[in-house]
């Protein structure tokens, strides 16, 4: 699910009707906003701080993006012209320009790559390219008068480069044009050009769209609030589901927020306000949504470094957000409706009769009898647990994306016994260590080792923490949770094991449930075990906070550092008052 913070100004915008877009910059943490026709500013995300900026006499009318290839950043100027400089350069004016024959309608950076320019008649071509050969660049219109292109991107299907147009005629119906690129040419392969038209059998019509290159696939959002997509690779339509919360009465902003999350911005239902909208595309589900106070037809809306940045009436906002995967799902029901997909579905008839499954020999015969991956992994683990195989059950488990709670306690006393059979006491340090850390020389410790593995295995799975509080309190014993609470302890403290964010933030959670699930036991025994246990984990997340406070004091100095900026070490200069002796 996702999670909104709170909502901030980057900059104050001059201009809406002038105001041209917001690209990358060269860091990650900054972003190029070409204000105006005459204005281009850098900024950091992390501050809201302009850290750069240029101004033009010449009017610019597209984008200015930067360049990775060249080192530079590149502006379309005046319509037809093109302009190149490096950051240090104050003055815009005096840089040369390269006039084209037709004019130009967008940059597009492309990793690095040299960049993509889109021309008004829908050719395009590769930046290099296009500054070498101006004058023979393909003129003629792949696009009728009547039509414009409203928005483009650039993708990779199977590794070969493909440009995507979605094209909208004056009587406002849409059609999606894909075409591979030539390597280094970056020009249309035209005798592959495919065109699709963007319609519906309902009477109902479209009010937002996005090209999602990281997902290879055109979203469209109609007038009834169903969201499809079309998929670049099986040149199919698909429905995903209804967006919650917002009014389709109105345009609607999409923008691709990461990890299977749409962004929506437009019109709340009361159309009163306006509303953002994070949408699961995987459930089908929207995951959090953040009031605002003005709506802005077609507002421009990015995701930049964990940050969606909106165009608003008079001004550049930013809200921050984090995408978690792997969490329960409790907050999210309720946050949708159930969509039926009417559309009629060609049948191709020359498929096998039995499904070609990609599961082991032991759940075969059950998926073949059409059983839920819950009902199923409750019927193998416990008899895969009775034969004692952990490596066997390593292996159906990865069939499994659906794991029942009371499965995956039985499979956590099951590691734990595996690991630590002999029940040592937590609170002598030589025994445990000697369990978490194994010499690989010898055959025993390899098997050891196997055990570990399949515990970290367990603690990986993902579970709904609203559920599994229950389980945890019936199927381990305090003893158990104790050893997985110092177990927990020791990877993130002591182990040399490489932990990724993701897992590390797991764990904490883990920690959290042992926690809520244990708490009267905690409270009512006076076992020095428990004391010890508690104590050290207290020790470790005072330390995780301390250090968290010192990166939180550090990061001013850093910016100023990398601003060039001197840091002030009078201390004089930071006391609010002074004292000072004067002889009279």
């Amino acid at each position: 699910m996702a999670k909104l913070h709170n909502y901030y100004v980057l900059c104050p915008l001059i201009d809406q009707k002038s105001f041209l877009g917001i690209t990358h910059d060269k860091e990650e943490s900054s972003v190029i906003v070409s204000l105006g026709r005459n204005v281009v500013n850098k900024y950091r995300l992390s501050d809201q701080k302009q850290v750069g900026g240029w101004t033009s006499k010449d009017h610019i009318t597209a984008a200015v993006i930067y360049d990775n290839e060249q080192d530079h950043y590149v502006g379309v100027f005046n319509n037809n012209a093109i302009k190149t400089w490096k950051e240090d350069s104050d003055n815009l004016d005096k840089i040369k320009k390269q006039k084209f024959p037709m004019n130009i309608l967008k940059l597009i950076r492309r990793g690095d790559e040299s960049p993509l320019v889109i021309f008004a008649n829908g050719n395009c071509a590769a930046l290099s390219f296009a500054l070498d050969n101006r004058k023979s660049i393909e003129s003629k219109a792949l696009i009728k008068e009547t039509d414009s292109i409203v928005d483009i991107s650039y993708y990779k299907l199977n590794n070969t480069p493909h440009i995507c147009y979605i094209i909208k005629n004056n009587k406002d119906n849409y059609e999606i044009l894909t075409c591979p690129l030539r390597e280094e040419l970056g020009d249309m392969e035209k005798t592959k050009l495919q065109r699709m038209k963007v319609s519906r059998t309902e009477d109902v019509y479209v009010v937002g769209h996005l090209i999602a290159k990281e997902k290879l696939g055109v979203y469209i959002l109609w007038s009834d609030g169903k969201l499809t997509v079309y998929d670049f690779e099986k040149k199919n339509w698909r429905t995903i589901g209804s967006v919650p919360w917002i009014s389709t009465f109105s345009s609607v902003s999409i923008a691709w927020m990461g990890k299977n999350h749409l962004i929506f911005f437009g019109s709340n239902v009361e159309q009163d306000g306006a509303i953002i909208v994070a949408y699961n595309i995987v459930l089908g589900v929207g995951s959090c949504k953040y009031p605002m106070k003005m709506y802005t037809e077609s507002a421009k809306l990015y995701c930049f470094d964990n940050r969606i940045v909106l165009e608003a009436s008079n001004h550049i906002g930013m809200l921050p957000y984090v995408v978690e995967t792997k969490r329960n799902l409790s907050s999210l029901l309720g946050s949708h409706e159930v969509t039926k997909d009417e559309s009629t579905e060609i049948a191709d008839w020359g498929t096998p009769t039995r499904p070609l499954y990609h599961s082991s020999e032991e759940i075969k015969d059950l998926v073949n009898l059409g059983l839920t991956e819950r009902s199923i992994c409750s019927q193998i683990i416990p008899l895969l647990l009775e034969k004692n195989d952990h490596n066997k059950i390593v292996k159906v488990l990865n069939d499994f994306k659906d794991v029942p709670e009371s499965i995956l306690v039985l499979l956590l006393s099951y590691a734990i016994k595996l690991v630590n059979p002999n029940n040592i006491d937590v609170t002598n340090n030589e025994e445990f260590l000697r369990i978490c850390e194994s010499d690989l020389q010898s055959e025993g410790a390899r098997v050891h080792n196997s055990k570990l593995n399949f515990l970290n295995y367990v603690l990986q799975i993902p579970v709904s923490d609203a559920t599994l509080v229950p389980y945890l309190r019936n199927g381990l014993t305090l003893d158990n949770a104790l050893f997985l609470m110092s177990y927990i302890s020791y990877l993130l403290v002591d182990s040399e094991m490489e932990i990724d964010i993701e897992y590390e933030s797991k764990l904490l959670d883990w920690c959290t449930l042992l926690m809520d699930a244990f708490y009267q036991q905690y409270l009512m025994t006076k076992d020095e075990k428990v004391t010890f246990v508690l104590e050290t984990m207290k020790i470790i997340v005072d330390n995780l906070v301390d250090q968290l406070m010192v990166v939180d004091s550090l990061l001013p100095k850093l910016h100023q550092t990398v601003s060039g900026k001197q840091a002030n070490n009078n201390v004089d200069d930071l006391l609010s008052y002074t004292i000072e002796l004067m002889e009279i």
